[in-house]
């Protein structure tokens, strides 16, 4: 883990509220895996005294990007910096996704959750994209197109704007009917999505791997402000609470206790 500051190279904007940063670091890069995140502080200020957990999207030689989305006043701050600005960046940090070998690995993301799975598809041999989105206005990134044409990515929007229309859950659902053999998943996206990828997991007995998305506030876990209940039989009550930027962000779909 570094904290370090560092001159960002660019910070594209992809749509109103999405954003791609891209700054050089050649010992974050190289510490790096897939599935993890950095604290981002950009600015100071009562707004800003929080810093911002954000997937690492890439990392191409010794760049690292960042895909984010405005979503408060720390996020809107950070899409303001520009060419040779300074942010203040903390990482890499949390447990990331597993190496899998000889499997088909299905990529399940919603919204801005496809932010780690462009890092994931150049770690991977084998993978299946699905990925659903409110509009296509949404599908900010070129990749997500050339991965379709492809044969390796089921677009879908909830208003049919783009792709299949409806929840991308019943596409994976659709696929898992075909064959569930020899299949894991790595899934990223809204709560609401990622309890229904865990029902399916189970329903045809495929691991899954959730990368939860929750409030942070060290990203070390001293401030415990960012726990979430996971089962543990060994305890009284059967589970126990975990936080999820130390002992996460990733999760077996099995242990984690949606409420």
């Amino acid at each position: 883990m570094y904290l370090k500051n560092v001159l960002i190279l660019k910070n594209e904007k992809l749509s109103e509220e999405i954003f791609k940063l891209t700054f050089k670091d050649k010992e974050i890069a190289q510490k790096s895996k897939m599935g993890q995140f950095l604290e981002i502080k950009a600015g100071e200020g009562i707004d800003n005294l929080l810093r911002k957990p954000i997937s690492i999207n890439n990392i191409i030689g010794n760049e690292i990007s960042l895909l984010y989305k405005i979503v408060g006043s720390g996020t809107k701050k950070l899409s303001t910096y520009a060419k040779d600005d300074k942010i203040s960046v903390l990482g890499p940090l949390g447990n990331g996704f597993p190496d899998i070998k000889n499997k088909e690995v299905l990529l399940v993301a919603g919204g801005i959750g496809y932010g780690p799975f462009s890092y994931v598809v150049q770690q991977i041999e084998k993978w299946k994209l699905f990925y659903g989105v409110r509009d296509k206005k949404e599908l900010v990134l070129d990749e997500y197109m050339e991965y379709e044409e492809q044969g390796k990515a089921i677009l879908v929007t909830d208003n049919g704007s783009y792709g299949k229309k409806g929840y991308v859950t019943n596409e994976l659902e659709e696929y898992l009917k075909i064959s569930s053999k020899d299949k894991v998943i790595f899934c990223c996206g809204p709560k609401i999505m990622m309890k229904k990828v865990s029902e399916i997991a189970n329903k045809y007995s495929v691991t899954a791997y959730l990368s939860l998305e929750t409030y942070m506030g060290c990203g070390i876990g001293a401030c415990v402000g960012c726990v979430q209940k996971i089962k543990n039989i060994r305890k009284e009550k059967g589970w126990e609470y975990k936080k999820v930027c130390k002992d996460g962000p990733v999760f077996t779909a099995e242990e984690v206790i949606w409420e």
